[in-house]
């Protein structure tokens, strides 16, 4: 006789599915973008990979416990009342679980074959992806169908050493991640750093748009940018609070000085994020902006040919 299934059981096998999705997903995730930054492509701006990795890691370090342990208490509820198995609940995960993972090796290797068939570049972060993702599907697929099919529900050698190998993996991901992401001191010292290059990108976009446009030359100091007007205040050091330096080196040039804590690399995932503008510099669109660890100094060039003055300055 099927039991009935009681509010506890809904929400402990919605847990269970919640956690084996989000862990699955979250260890994808993390995968996929380590590979990412281990085997960059030529010209390829990939985002802010580190943030991705920690939203991957967060995910994995709370999802993946709280899943083994309702997991185990799920167990032990079907050792204690057998005739549960036939839950609805429980029937309904397995199969949905059984087609998602099912249809996710189908889509995996037809991406495959497409690639192959099409004759496209197959480099080695593809070959990667495509091993993670069905090596996941295939353990969910194998673990849930055994899951199904057994009449007991003590755990037996094969199950332990299942989730043993699986727990250990997810185990030196999170530690691998971590590790290659930086501890969250280094971490934060990378937003600051972050945070003074889009501070010199501003103060560098003021002095493009309101004083070389509009008076033919770059300001004495900063404080021609204070405008209460547009509102535009000075940004200042995000830890010390202290004003960056600012060198006037003729009509129109300048230089622009921080001080950095981390040092940045010439990869196209470590460019700051989301810059506030791009003034024409030497002819060209300038988005170099790499440091070292201490004092560093940008000096521009404006190319009054590529960023012309307003008729009305030059009258």
């Amino acid at each position: 006789m099927q039991s009935k299934t009681t509010a506890k059981d809904f929400f402990v096998y919605l847990g269970v599915i919640i956690g084996l999705y989000v862990s699955s997903i979250s260890f994808l995730m993390l995968a996929f973008q380590v590979i990412n930054k281990l085997f960059p492509l030529a010209g390829e701006y990939v985002g802010n990979i580190d943030f991705s990795i920690r939203s991957a890691l967060a995910a994995l370090i709370i999802f993946f416990p709280a899943f083994i342990y309702i997991s185990y208490l799920a167990n032990n509820d079907l050792k204690a009342n057998p005739d549960k198995k036939d839950m609805w609940i429980r029937r309904w995960m397995i199969f949905f679980t059984l087609f998602v993972a099912g249809l996710t090796i189908a889509i995996d290797l037809t991406t495959l074959i497409y690639r192959f068939l099409g004759a496209e570049d197959l480099t080695t972060r593809f070959f990667l992806k495509v091993f993670f993702v069905l090596a996941v599907a295939i353990t969910i697929f194998r673990s849930t169908l055994s899951d199904f099919k057994r009449e007991t529900f003590e755990y037996k050698k094969g199950m332990k050493i299942r989730g043993y190998i699986v727990s250990i993996i997810i185990l030196l991901s999170v530690i691998y991640g971590i590790v290659l992401i930086g501890s969250p001191s280094e971490q934060r010292a990378k937003m600051m750093d972050d945070q003074r290059i889009n501070d010199l990108s501003s103060i560098q976009s003021q002095i493009v748009y309101t004083q070389w446009q509009n008076k033919g030359e770059v300001p004495a100091s900063l404080d021609a940018l204070k405008d209460p007007i547009s509102g535009y205040m000075l940004p200042t050091d995000p830890e010390t609070k202290q004003s960056y330096e600012y060198k006037m080196i003729s009509k129109n040039s300048f230089e622009l000085c921080a001080t950095f804590r981390t040092e940045s690399l010439a990869t196209p995932d470590t460019t700051a994020a989301k810059p506030m503008s791009y003034p024409y510099v030497n002819g060209m669109i300038n988005e170099n902006w790499q440091h070292g660890i201490g004092r560093t100094c940008f000096e521009r060039t404006i190319d009054p040919s590529l960023y012309k003055v307003t008729p009305e300055t030059v009258k």
